[in-house]
């Protein structure tokens, strides 16, 4: 059962993501499992859900519920565990944390860096920092770092989704190739995902699913009423995040194996709404993405003013997007910083959740927004070329607040560059 006609605002309002000269008159990681589903899988069933940093205990009715995405005040590493890498042909792991006053938890080979990723446990008293000065000095170690945590950032009027050049034309041609998410696991069984062709992997979190990762899936490539730009194209959720508390809880060790696993599938987009500390081997997969020709896009934050952008937003390969609503208003709690490179919708935007739907706000959703848009760019879906879709990104925003580039819009609201694919 869909939601009502009421709540569905915004799927007139992202038609203006997809065509680029619209006028518009302003307005202001354990065990990896796969689970493969049928593209006609019946629907119904629900789950735990949650949303970063927000309390979910809800039923969740017809007229969906709104809540709104900050970022959570949360430790930056996991107090008592490190990681090391090892170049090929290196001593035996157990021997070198042997030798550091480390106890193994499990080693990973990360084939797109041709590395071995070992994550180590701490004696009592020990921390991060103290155990990678002492494993960055043992032979065979490339480096070490700790284990960082990260969190997901978690309608609109048809004049604000067709100033992104989103127009029911655009939509209604079904997008091509592959988009994949790091996040939460989905719920399979949503209606708007039936007759979506989605494959999904675990890495480190069981399969219930969780409210962000639904969401965002469900607005890159839903079906029904979603307004979802990448329809048509194929889903691959790499579910790295669980609940925590109140929120959603990733780390390094976890999204280390989502993102080679991305590596090596090598679809056209991928989707990164969380973010969280700068991290070198984070970093380092990131780079093998980009030069494999992987479109990234990334949220900007949901901090506030005085927050920071967050990783993998700073990082040059990913597009940075902010959030800003049906009026092209920001997010009042976006942040800013040099690394914004655009914004788009992602205020009160209704979506697919496990049991039915809600209302959300946060760059999480304004990064799916852009995502599922992004299949449709020449950059993305045909040449392969991540450096060309950020310049074509570029050079299509509709400049918003202050004249020119600046740290709260970027470049201004996304629209779908010229010539873009069907």
């Amino acid at each position: 059962m869909g939601p009502s006609p009421r709540g569905w605002a915004l799927s007139a309002a992202l038609a203006a993501v997809l065509v680029p000269h619209v006028a518009l008159a302003q307005v202001g990681v354990g065990p990896r499992g796969d689970v493969a589903r049928p593209p006609n899988r019946p629907s119904g069933g629900s789950g735990p859900m949650f949303t970063p940093s927000l309390s979910l205990t809800l039923t969740l009715p017809r007229k969906p519920r709104p809540f709104e995405a900050r970022d959570a005040n949360q430790e930056a590493q996991v107090p008592d565990a490190v990681i090391f890498i090892l170049k090929d042909g290196a001593a035996d792991p157990l021997a070198i944390a042997a030798r550091t006053g480390v106890a193994v938890v499990e080693t990973v080979r990360l084939e797109s860096l041709q590395l071995r990723m070992v994550v180590g446990r701490l004696a009592p008293g020990d921390t991060p920092e103290a155990a990678s000065a002492r494993l960055a000095q043992s032979p065979g170690v490339a480096w070490a770092q700790p284990d960082h945590v990260y969190q997901g950032f978690g309608g609109a009027s048809s004049k604000a989704l067709e100033a992104q050049g989103l127009t029911p034309a655009v939509l209604a041609t079904p997008a091509t190739g592959t988009v994949a998410m790091i996040d939460t696991p989905l719920d399979l069984d949503h209606e708007a995902l039936r007759g979506v062709a989605v494959t999904q992997r675990l890495f480190g979190v069981k399969a219930a699913p969780g409210v962000h990762g639904t969401a965002v899936g469900g607005l890159m490539v839903g079906r029904g009423d979603l307004v979802a730009p990448g329809r048509g194209a194929r889903l691959v959720s790499l579910a790295a995040f669980l609940p925590a508390g109140d929120g959603a809880r990733s780390q390094t060790r976890s999204l280390a194996r989502a993102l080679d696993a991305a590596a090596l599938l090598a679809p056209n987009v991928l989707n990164l709404s969380f973010g969280g500390p700068d991290d070198r081997l984070l970093a380092a997969l990131l780079k093998v993405i980009d030069d494999r020709g992987i479109c990234v896009a990334a949220a900007a934050g949901n901090g506030g003013k005085t927050g920071r952008i967050p990783f993998p937003a700073s990082h040059p390969a990913a597009l940075g997007v902010t959030a800003v609503d049906a009026r092209l208003r920001i997010y009042p709690f976006a942040t800013p910083g040099p690394q914004v490179d655009v914004a788009a919708l992602g205020v009160d935007v209704t979506v697919a959740a496990p049991g039915g739907y809600r209302q959300v706000s946060g760059s999480s959703f304004a990064t799916a927004m852009v995502s599922g848009a992004l299949l449709r760019t020449e950059a993305c879906a045909r040449s392969r070329d991540p450096g060309a879709m950020r310049a074509a990104v570029s050079n299509a925003a509709r400049d918003l607040g202050a004249p020119g580039r600046d740290d709260v819009f970027g470049g201004g609201l996304f629209r779908l560059p010229p010539r873009s694919a069907p």
